[in-house]
């Protein structure tokens, strides 16, 4: 078989706009991840080697790492519902809210899964999680981490308490179980519909610094709740 070097190829263009969109069809990139993805029950649309089924030079010009790792897959981009990360009442619901940085909203998903919340409730003005850079950055937890966009009313249907992690809260320990955990942009902080429907806690730390980027506060928090489940 003769690898495939023409960019007017139509699994190319597929492949292009799915990393470009991220809409219906994502794409995950390394022999890894997308072995994984496989294990985890996602079945891939197409999987493509650098080399064999396209030539080195078409191919780099698809993958975003700066040292491609030779293997695309293109899936169809998963879909949970709000009310499916309410169904486990041993442990919570992580929300965040205006978190723009695909880095951020990716280690976050990963935290989610290291520290074994429900999933992730994406509230207006975040980032893509299934865009590559997020992907990336969760390291796997992308395929077994539940994700849903919703609004604050949403959250508040659910009966669940709402804390939101703000540098002015009052230090205290995060909820173990049954509630939401937000996290605000680093910029623009927690948005006033948040804000009105949630109670404030922050973390115990120096003056000599004002405020903790939104991942790490994250893994703060999501590990003093975990210790309290276990």
């Amino acid at each position: 078989m003769i690898a495939i070097s023409s960019r007017q190829n139509v699994w190319f263009k597929r492949l292009r706009e799915a990393i470009h969109d991220h809409a219906e069809e994502i794409v995950i990139e390394g022999p890894k991840p997308v072995a994984d993805a496989a294990a985890a029950g996602w079945t891939p649309i197409k999987i493509v080697t650098r080399g064999v089924d396209f030539t080195d030079g078409l191919f780099d010009a698809l993958a975003e790492t700066k040292s491609p790792q030779n293997v695309l897959g293109l899936f169809h981009r998963p879909h949970a519902s709000v009310d499916q990360l309410f169904v486990r009442e041993s442990s919570i619901v992580i929300a965040l809210d205006g978190v723009q940085d695909p880095g951020n909203v990716g280690t976050i998903v990963r935290l989610a899964a290291a520290f074994d919340a429900n999933g992730v409730v994406l509230l207006p003005g975040c980032a893509d999680p299934f865009g590559p850079k997020a992907i990336r950055a969760s390291a796997g937890a992308i395929l077994t981490v539940p994700i849903v966009a919703a609004s604050v009313d949403e959250l508040s249907t659910h009966g669940w308490p709402v804390f939101a992690a703000d540098a002015r809260g009052e230090a205290s320990d995060p909820p173990a179980r049954r509630a939401v955990l937000a996290f605000g942009s680093e910029g623009a902080g927690l948005s006033p519909a948040l804000l009105a429907a949630a109670r404030t806690i922050g973390i115990r730390m120096s003056a000599r610094i004002e405020s903790l980027n939104v991942a790490t506060s994250a893994a703060i928090l999501l590990a003093r709740s975990y210790e309290q489940r276990s």
